[in-house]
């Protein structure tokens, strides 16, 4: 089943055993990621596989798991990367989003169409009720989406159990992260209290039954929620068309139907950047929908210096007579924060102080819209 669920996954995104060029496979020494690995190379080969591991610098032997990682590449014949952070305080939200920010890197140096990432079917169930304890809306059931930019989870179908196994069969190097036991997280109190209790005392297969819940749901929601487990990664097949090419410029219409709200935030959802964003609310003085201006620049999330706005409206397939009566959203000092269903820029970024944000969301899929919703 490993096999078939990441060569169906790859295959979708035109990654095949004999083309579509490299894969990134963030490994971070753990059973499931190291079997990925394994997976990966076997079926993709050495050549056409990159290990990417993100050292937080959290822990004092981080640097054994960026070894055990090395090793591992060195065994399976293929490259790793190790990309060491500088220390900081150890909140996951804002670990995550460093974490995926240097395999959106990597993803870009290397020429890869994807990143791997080895969540499994148990590690959606956890994090269905993770999001139940957390929140009371429907997006709270959809769980962690199959992909996302160029992101891509090939075994959100699979047991950790059939995970482990390969593990255990191929004597695969793995090392468990200390972290992981730690009971002042919640979701490590879930995985190893109350899971267990739900499958032993009330429900055999509960686990599995929430998986499935979440992509039923995911299914017939497919605009509801977002990933918890970090932003998106950029993707770098072109978006779909949000407008018909046309030889005349359109007419002066109303503004993209944009939805602000100022909001508390505990630390998820964290939308993609593209349909959805966020911002620190402390850090800007209020937002505001407008038309792009000529020779405007937007500082890119995850990336250095700044672009001209033309050129990332360009790049997303904007026809270029609609250019100039796009959208985006600024702040009072008039810096451009999002360029919405393209990117969000480098201001604003929510972290572990972060107490309130500014929540945006396009509200529909038109390029030129039909209102603009006031911010709660």
């Amino acid at each position: 089943m490993l096999y078939q669920a990441l060569l169906a996954a790859l295959a979708a995104r035109g990654v095949t055993r004999t083309a579509g060029g490299p894969v990134v496979v963030a490994c971070s020494g753990g059973p499931d990621s190291v079997a990925l690995a394994h997976v990966a190379v076997k079926l993709l080969g050495p050549e056409r596989v990159v290990l990417g591991h993100v050292d937080h610098a959290v822990r004092s032997d981080s640097g054994v798991d960026a070894a055990l990682v090395l090793a591992l590449a060195g065994s399976l014949g293929c490259r790793a990367e190790v990309t060491r952070l500088p220390p900081g305080p150890a909140d996951e939200a804002r670990l995550r989003a460093l974490r995926y920010e240097a395999l959106e890197a990597l993803r870009t140096t290397v020429g890869a169409s994807v990143v791997l990432t080895a969540h499994t079917r148990d590690d959606q169930a956890e994090t269905v009720l993770l999001q139940l304890l957390r929140r009371t809306d429907l997006g709270a059931l959809v769980g962690m989406p199959p992909e996302r930019g160029a992101l891509v989870r090939p075994w959100l179908g699979v047991p950790r159990a059939e995970v482990h196994a390969h593990v255990a069969r191929h004597r695969l190097p793995a090392r468990q992260d200390p972290s992981n036991a730690e009971p002042r997280y919640l979701r490590n109190r879930l995985r190893k209290e109350l899971l267990p209790l739900l499958e032993r005392r009330y429900r055999p297969g509960f686990a599995a039954r929430l998986a499935r819940l979440a992509e039923h749901l995911r299914a017939a929601l497919p605009d509801e929620g977002a990933s918890p487990e970090g932003v998106a990664l950029t993707r770098p097949a072109p978006p779909p068309p949000v407008a018909p090419a046309l030889e005349a410029p359109p007419e002066l219409g109303p503004l993209l139907p944009i939805h602000l709200e100022r909001t508390s935030w505990d630390g998820v959802p964290f939308p993609d950047g593209r349909s959805a964003a966020v911002f620190d609310a402390d850090a800007v003085q209020g937002l505001v929908v407008r038309r792009v201006r000529p020779g405007e620049r937007v500082a890119p999330f995850g990336g250095a210096g700044h672009r001209q706005v033309r050129d990332v409206l360009r790049e997303g397939g904007i026809p270029e007579a609609w250019r100039p009566f796009c959208s985006v959203v600024a702040d009072a000092d008039d810096r451009i924060l999002w360029v919405p269903g393209l990117l969000r820029s480098a201001h604003a970024k929510v972290g572990e102080t972060t107490r309130h944000v500014w929540f945006c969301r396009v509200r529909a899929k038109t390029s030129c819209g039909a209102e603009v919703v006031t911010p709660l």
